[in-house]
């Protein structure tokens, strides 16, 4: 559901068929639902009233990229209002009575802010380089107050007035932290493929640094210059930290998010292969001890990466990651169901194409020493999947460490699991990297 009509007598709710696929509806009062015309699959996103017409983000009528537009409800007309070429606008707010207006773009995984009048040139704020978010307005529309963070600065919130920045709350780091710098490298096809790269403190080894490779999850999902707690405290420990962003990753226009979907799945693992090499090649990098790490569908390119270019990895950690699709659909919610099949195929349809892609038919490829980790009541992926991985590796003797969470669901929030999490990854990490 979205945001009331002013008058109170409709509201906007967007169906999500897809990650690439959603629907506004308007529902009026007497239950009528109004479907917005359209001719394609489309994204939507951030839609509010402006009079009877909508604004919001979308890529409708054939964008590669996500503009802030005015979308007619009757007819589906869609007009531009902001549309910065080759970058995705990830947030709008336009203040209280429209003289000014905010939006939030993504230039290869940094955020720029930009506020000033609609229509004109708006000039960007000067920021760290980083990620911004949660934009909101005082009531006298003069005070514009977002969140920002940094690779080395936790999010804090800040207050922007009459062209000046200044923090209303940043909060302070005091661990020793380190930048990440924006690379990239050439995946198998001469795809460039860009990851973030960060290196320890201190003069590398002899032999170079060990490294962690993390994989972002989604896969319609994007690794951010943004604070990693997680990441920060394996760099403290002495590994160089890559984290790629993958063909399917989102912030780099649409036909780049829909490049892995279906039979182009393995592409992404092969990117993130090419991604080791050059990783290995790096002065001060050791390449044969480089780790890959990821959650979620991270976890299934962890497993994928391990089965398919087995030789580059010394040894791996997935969090409940996607063993086999066949049985992620049969088991996950049912709202989810029909969403993730039209990214990663049917089940019935695509069955010789699920046994392909799906880890579990290739276990028998592993070489690398295996950390899972997995909770009881997972409603996307469930805890069958992380079952059968470690249930083939035992039946022929693979190491391999099973951490199961009571009552955890996707992801670990509680304390006492995060605790347990990241001392079984940092011990994981000191016996086999």
């Amino acid at each position: 559901p979205g945001p009331w009509h002013p008058v109170g007598d409709r509201m906007i709710a967007l169906m999500d068929r897809s990650s690439g696929d959603q629907r506004p509806i308007i529902v009026h009062l007497d239950g009528q639902a109004q479907p917005v015309p359209r001719t394609r699959p489309t994204r939507f996103a951030s839609l509010r009233w402006d009079g009877d017409a909508l604004m919001g983000l979308t890529d409708a009528e054939g964008r590669d990229w996500m503009a802030l537009c005015r979308i007619d409800p009757e007819s589906g007309d869609v007009t531009e209002a902001f549309a910065p070429p080759g970058r995705d606008v990830e947030a709008w707010a336009l203040s209280p009575g429209g003289t000014l207006l905010a939006t939030i773009e993504n230039d290869r995984g940094y955020a720029i802010l930009r506020i000033g009048p609609p229509g004109a040139d708006r000039p960007a704020v000067a920021l760290p380089p980083g990620l911004v978010q949660d934009l909101a307005w005082s009531p006298d529309g003069a005070t514009l107050a977002f969140a920002h963070a940094a690779p080395t600065q936790p999010m804090g919130l800040f207050l922007w007035r009459a062209g000046q920045v200044r923090p209303a709350w940043a909060p302070p780091c005091e661990l020793p932290v380190q930048d990440f710098s924006l690379v990239e490298w050439h995946g198998a096809d001469g795809r460039t493929v860009p990851g973030w790269l960060a290196l320890p403190a201190g003069p590398a080894p002899a032999a170079g640094h060990s490294a962690v490779v993390w994989v972002h999850g989604g896969p319609a999902a994007q690794a951010r210059a943004t604070f990693r707690p997680d990441m920060q405290a394996l760099l403290a420990q002495g590994y160089a930290v890559l984290m790629p962003n993958v063909r399917g990753s989102t912030g780099y226009g649409r036909t780049a998010m829909e490049s892995d979907d279906r039979e182009h799945r393995l592409d992404s693992v092969h990117d993130l292969a090419a991604g080791a090499r050059w990783l290995g090649a790096q002065p001060g990098i050791d390449p044969a001890r480089i780790a890959v790490m990821g959650q979620s569908y991270g976890g299934y390119m962890v497993l994928a990466a391990i089965t398919e270019h087995p030789e580059l990895w010394r040894t791996a950690i997935d969090f409940y990651g996607i063993a086999d699709f066949a049985t992620l659909l049969a088991a996950t919610g049912p709202w989810r169901r029909a969403h993730r099949a039209d990214e990663y195929g049917d089940p019935m349809r695509d069955r010789a194409l699920f046994d392909r892609i799906s880890p579990v038919h290739h276990a028998n490829r592993i070489r690398a020493p295996l950390l899972v980790l997995h909770g009881t009541r997972d409603p996307r992926v469930a805890i069958t999947e992380s079952e059968q991985i470690v249930a083939a590796l035992r039946a022929r003797a693979h190491p391999v460490t099973y951490e199961v969470f009571d009552y955890a669901g996707h992801g670990f929030v509680r304390p006492d699991d995060r605790t347990r999490v990241f001392t079984a990854v940092a011990a994981h990490l000191a016996a086999t990297l």
